[in-house]
């Protein structure tokens, strides 16, 4: 082995607080590697910087307390600073046909974990840390401190929920009956399967938005705060890599006693086929690019979006750091490589577009000063012409 790399490789661990195992699966991989120095050390740090934190992890696990008396789960939380901890629970089945349970009359519903849980519950830590309203969701680990379930908040609280799709169903009820004109349901979307044309994603975007518009009953107030929360949710999507967004994969919450509407928490934001990390992302059904739709958000919605876009790129290195730490704590290394990939482009692909936009409204804005002097100056030599000719004239 090169002795420059063994001797980087080991300063690296040390540094990093790597085992003698973590040290040795270093060497072994790039024992035969023959690419530049500085390539190879970028790519230790980024290995040992995640051993670093699965090492933090396990040892925060293993020093948690024994479960107490009446306790029969661990729930897996983190504090303000990102440091992680066991809570210990008691799971109270209300439902034994389903294994729903309830913790603390907060968390109903329990499945058992498989590594795409893993997956969405870093994007939900992720959602939150940017300030997306996203369904909780946690692991829980039992009594020998070993990953068993997840836990998820209840989005209903006993209030009623329907889907985008039970939303669409309703609708065509009411245009059945005669209640609603066919005219204001516009059926246009239903003709449309691959968005090709900029009518086309801002025909996919406007579809889910029509959707819950066209309920008779929403107050305009509930459905302008619906569409701030729907236009997050694109904008969420796209930075996660996000494959599909179907009508049943978000939808809103009526209030049984008011008859009022929220749009309800962000859950299933991962589906398997966000593993293949390509760029094609179904919207409401309809198959777009993802490229294309960012763009469609910024060029054609950007009133809608500008607030958290402008919010998140201002603070892009920060979030970017510690979307780094949670994707470490809960991914295994090739997913968590993949995911900080995947958002590092995608934001890097919002900021290019704000950037051009506001060169393009610049442009414009000094196309238009420029239009505007002309004409005052010829406004002013025309005024100057006149007078000299009147003063001519007065002479004579």
């Amino acid at each position: 082995m090169n002795n420059n790399i063994l001797n980087l490789v080991n300063s690296i661990a040390q540094s990093h607080q790597l085992t003698q195992q973590e040290t040795q699966a270093l060497i072994n991989k790039y024992q035969n590697d023959t690419r530049d120095l500085k390539t190879i050390e970028n790519e230790l740090k980024t290995y040992a910087s995640y051993y670093r934190i699965q090492n933090i992890k396990n040892n925060s696990i293993k020093n948690a307390p024994p479960l107490t008396n009446g306790n029969n789960y661990y729930v897996m939380t983190f504090d303000n600073n990102s440091n992680i901890i066991l809570e210990g629970v008691t799971l109270s089945v209300i439902n034994p046909e389903t294994s729903e349970v309830i913790i603390n009359s907060n968390f109903k519903g329990t499945k058992k974990h498989s590594s795409v849980d893993d997956l969405e519950i870093a994007l939900f830590q992720i959602g939150r840390l940017l300030g997306f309203d996203v369904a909780e969701e946690y692991h829980l680990y039992n009594s020998n401190k070993e990953k068993d379930s997840i836990i998820v908040k209840d989005l209903i609280n006993n209030n009623e929920f329907y889907t985008a799709e039970n939303l669409k169903k309703r609708i065509q009820k009411l245009i059945n009956s005669g209640k609603i004109k066919k005219e204001k349901w516009v059926d246009e979307y239903q003709k449309l399967t691959v968005a090709n044309e900029k009518e086309d994603y801002m025909s996919a975007i406007n579809y889910g938005l029509n959707i819950i518009k066209n309920l008779p009953s929403i107050l305009e107030e509930d459905y302008q705060k619906i569409e701030t929360k729907y236009f997050n949710m694109l904008i969420f999507d796209s930075i996660i890599n996000q494959s599909e967004r179907k009508f049943v994969d978000y939808g809103i919450i009526c209030n049984k006693a008011t008859k009022r509407y929220t749009f309800a928490p962000l859950f299933d934001n991962i589906f398997p086929s966000i593993f293949k990390n390509n760029d094609v992302f179904y919207l409401n059904g309809i198959a777009c690019n993802r490229y294309e739709i960012m763009e469609c958000l910024v060029y054609n919605y950007y009133d809608k979006i500008k607030d958290k876009i402008n919010y998140i790129l201002a603070n892009k290195d920060k979030i970017l750091k510690n979307i780094d730490i949670i994707a470490k704590y809960n991914l295994d290394l090739n997913t968590y490589i993949m995911l900080i990939n995947n958002i590092t482009t995608n934001l890097n692909y919002f900021e290019k577009l704000n950037r051009e936009r506001t060169h393009s409204q610049q442009s414009q804005n000094a196309g238009f000063a420029d239009i505007t002097t002309i004409g005052i100056t010829l406004l002013i030599i025309v005024i100057f012409s006149i007078a000299i000719a009147y003063l001519i004239y007065c002479i004579r």
